[in-house]
C-alpha cells in the first residue's frame, strides 16, 4: 500500500474521532441544543377558528352540553344543541338519547324527528328509522331530508326497493334541486330500481 494513502486514512481517521468527541461534549452538555418548542394554544386561537368549525376540545364542549342539558331538563334548544353535537360526532346512540328528549318536549320538532330517524339507520334499528321518517312525513308532508332518509333506509336497510323507489320519485318531484337526489338515483339504478 502506498504510503500516502495510509497518511490520509489514518489522518481523516483521527480528525473523525476528534469531531466526533467534540460533538458529544456539546450535545450533551446542552450546547447544540436548540430544539423550538411549539407554543401552546391561546383562547385567540381558537378564537380565529371560521365559522362552522367544531370546537378543538370536543370532549370539553361535550361535557359543558350535557352539563347544561342537565342543568334544564325541560328546555327542547338546549337538548336538541346536545343532540345535534352528538350527531356531528357521529355518536348515534347517545344522540338519540336527546333527540327522544328533545320530542318529549316538542313532538311537532320534524328536524329532531329527522335527525332520530338517521340515527336509528346509523345504529341499523331500521324499524324504528322507517317509524320516524314516516312520522316527520305527517308532520310536514315531502319534507326532503325526511324522504331522502326514507328511500335509503327502505333500500339499504329493508331491501323494498319499490317503496324506496316511491320516496325517491316523491323527493325528485317536490324537491327536484335536493343535493343528494343524483346520488340517490344512482343508488337506486346499482341495485336494480328504476330511478
Amino acid at each position: 500500500m502506498r504510503r500516502d494513502l495510509l497518511i490520509t486514512a489514518l489522518l481523516f481517521t483521527a480528525i473523525g474521532f476528534v469531531g466526533g468527541y467534540v460533538f458529544f461534549k456539546q450535545s450533551s452538555s446542552g450546547g447544540l441544543r436548540t430544539v423550538v418548542q411549539p407554543e401552546a394554544p391561546t383562547a385567540q386561537a381558537e378564537e380565529e377558528l371560521p365559522a362552522g368549525h367544531p370546537p378543538l376540545d370536543v370532549a370539553q364542549r361535550w361535557r359543558e352540553l350535557q352539563e347544561r342539558a342537565e342543568a334544564k331538563p325541560r328546555d327542547a334548544a338546549v337538548a336538541r344543541e346536545l343532540a345535534d353535537f352528538l350527531y356531528d360526532l357521529q355518536r348515534w346512540e347517545p344522540a338519540v338519547f336527546w333527540y327522544r328528549r328533545t320530542l318529549e318536549l316538542e313532538p311537532k320538532n320534524t328536524d329532531a324527528r329527522t335527525d332520530l330517524a338517521t340515527c336509528y339507520f346509523h345504529l341499523n334499528r331500521h324499524d324504528e328509522a322507517l317509524a320516524e321518517y314516516s312520522k316527520a312525513l305527517e308532520l310536514e308532508p315531502h319534507k326532503a331530508q325526511a324522504l331522502y332518509g326514507l328511500s335509503l333506509t327502505r333500500l339499504h336497510g329493508k331491501n323494498d326497493r319499490a317503496g324506496a323507489q316511491a320516496a325517491y320519485q316523491e323527493l325528485r318531484q317536490s324537491h327536484p334541486d335536493f343535493p343528494g337526489l343524483e346520488e340517490l338515483a344512482r343508488e337506486l339504478k346499482s341495485t336494480g330500481a328504476r330511478p
